[in-house]
């Protein structure tokens, strides 16, 4: 049975410790810790969704279309759409086992605003042969995000995966402070011009919409966004998965 659950961030250390193979739950379920680090120094990254689910179920493919709940997330950082879609997923087909709305941002890499910092972790279960999948909304773009899709989850110890940046190919990269969510000001490096003034999503939308590709990065001279929202090279985070059970 699918669980789902909100989190608060818990910013724990590494352990490089041994672990032994962990026995399967009594339930034919794995337990695993997760923890998501945000490596750049321009751009905060909006709550993540995360998923265990049958790798038929993609959250998004690279050089596909966007679905509604990529749109949401890399346009605004609503993750709600996402977590109605999976959970609507697990009850008609059975892909999807665990979801987890982490609920919590990530600043810039070695900062800390509003309460919040680079680094969140938290525990999600499997079914034998799930995969993982995580979006999140690079927070300083237009319709930019990170994540994974479909990656391993380990038998035992520890997995380690670097995320790339895409662009989600639903708005026009206009950088302007409009057409930017507001969290932009309060978790970036600096705030925009004009914030708070909403963000008119619907009046910059792609037509056609264009497809899923790797994000080319902050222009810095055409809008509001400076060279300090860029990210110099990838990836743009990184994901810690360890099975704890």
């Amino acid at each position: 049975m699918m669980r789902l659950r909100t989190l608060a961030v818990v910013v724990v250390l590494a352990t490089t410790a041994a672990i032994a193979a962990p026995a399967i739950g009594s339930d034919g379920t794995r337990t695993y810790e997760v923890t998501i680090t945000n490596l750049t120094d321009g751009q905060p990254l909006s709550p993540p969704v995360a998923v265990t689910h049958s790798k038929k179920a993609p959250l998004f493919d690279v050089g596909g279309f966007a679905s509604a709940a990529i749109e949401a997330i890399a346009e605004d950082g609503n993750q709600a759409v996402a977590v109605d879609g999976l959970t609507a997923s697990q009850d008609v087909f059975d892909l999807v086992f665990d979801v987890v709305d982490v609920g919590e941002p990530l600043t810039p890499s070695g900062t800390e605003a509003a309460g919040f910092d680079d680094t969140v972790t938290f525990e999600i279960t499997a079914r034998h042969g799930d995969r993982f999948s995580l979006a999140s909304m690079l927070i300083c773009t237009n319709d930019g995000f990170t994540g994974t899709d479909r990656v391993k989850l380990p038998r035992h110890g520890t997995k380690t995966y670097q995320l790339a940046a895409y662009d989600a190919g639903t708005e026009d990269n206009t950088e302007m402070s409009e057409d930017i969510v507001d969290p932009c000001s309060g978790l970036g490096p600096v705030a925009l011009a004009g914030d708070p003034n909403g963000n008119e999503v619907d009046a910059v939308d792609t037509s056609p919409m264009r497809r899923i590709s790797h994000h080319a990065g902050v222009n810095g001279s055409v809008g509001d966004l400076l060279d300090a929202h860029d990210w110099d090279d990838e990836p743009i985070a990184m994901l810690t998965i360890t099975r704890t059970d």
